[in-house]
């Protein structure tokens, strides 16, 4: 029995979640206005460990989403799980941000653009085709024309906006461009931990730092 703790703090959404085997037994988030993970982190893990009754001795693993997102909140989810696994001798995994928000959206074809807000104009994506294989690198791109130039190549694009305001949103509706919107969960990383875990794709715990860009 793999029980596995996930922590997703990259956007203004403090998600915590508990899986067994990849299946998500609890979870809990709140996306505010403002990053309120340093006050409400600690608070959603012992949350989900009362609810689902489960001890933290009882876990096997923490995942943390590991970026790119906001610096400030990652650096919060990667202390939290840095800890844990240190005070539980158990091992730590880690999953980029945009593969978290790809994983449960299904396409039957075209391809996949999940989206970030970094600053200004400019973004964190990547792209993944409809068997969730990355493509292209996380990279941090300019929203202008040069970008959807760039991408013009690929039909039927699937963008998955994280948060981006609505007035950038108008930037991308076409008839060939297809807008979901999917908030980073720790809920969406039951399976994907779960993975990592029986493949023994572990951290190094002292070495750790999230994925800045």
């Amino acid at each position: 029995m793999s029980l596995i703790l996930n922590l997703e703090t990259s956007t203004k959404n403090c998600s915590v979640s508990i899986a067994k085997n990849g299946i998500c037994l609890t979870s809990i988030e709140e996306c505010s206005k403002e990053y309120f993970h340093s006050e409400k982190l600690h608070t959603f893990i012992q949350y989900a460990t009362s609810i689902s009754g489960i001890h933290l001795k009882d876990l096997k693993s923490v995942c943390v989403s590991k970026g790119p997102g906001s610096y400030t909140s990652l650096r919060i989810g990667a202390s939290a799980a840095r800890g844990l696994c240190c005070a539980l001798n158990i091992p730590l995994l880690s999953v980029d941000t945009l593969t978290v928000m790809s994983y449960k959206i299904n396409i039957k074809k075209g391809f996949l653009i999940p989206m970030i807000h970094a600053k200004s104009d400019f973004f964190y994506t990547s792209l993944f085709n409809k068997l969730k294989k990355r493509l292209i690198p996380i990279r941090i791109k300019k929203l202008d024309d040069d970008f959807f130039k760039s991408i013009s190549e690929y039909k039927k694009v699937h963008f998955i906006i994280g948060n981006i305001s609505s007035l950038k949103k108008k930037k991308f509706i076409t008839e060939k461009r297809k807008l979901l919107y999917k908030t980073p969960s720790a809920m969406d990383m039951s399976l994907i931990s779960y993975k990592k875990f029986c493949e023994k794709k572990f951290d190094d715990i002292e070495k750790f730092i999230p994925f800045y860009l």
